[in-house]
């Protein structure tokens, strides 16, 4: 859990660090499913609040299409940061 509740901290860096070591060789194993999809909706929300809406996109194209789900609380997160940007217009290509 401890990884988890690294990405609560709000330091980017640290996050994408942790990022970098979950996706070396086989680490991802050590988490089950419920753990990788808290992770990613963490990271994700994250990056949301942090990143330049470019980079927030996409981080959401790669992950959407195969490594998790978003949550409601990730879509509100991105509607957003979309908002926050002036990117309203991005929206149909994101859902």
């Amino acid at each position: 859990t401890g990884l988890l509740q690294c990405c609560d901290l709000k330091d980017i860096k640290l996050a994408y660090q942790l990022n970098k070591a979950l996706e070396k060789g086989d680490n991802w194993k050590f988490l089950n499913v419920d753990q990788l999809n808290g992770y990613w909706s963490k990271f994700f929300s994250l990056l949301c609040m942090m990143e330049q809406i470019e980079v927030v996109l996409k981080w959401y194209k790669e992950m959407s299409s195969s490594l998790f789900y978003p949550s409601p609380k990730n879509i509100l997160d991105l509607l957003q940061a979309l908002d926050a940007a002036n990117q309203l217009e991005v929206i149909p290509s994101v859902w």
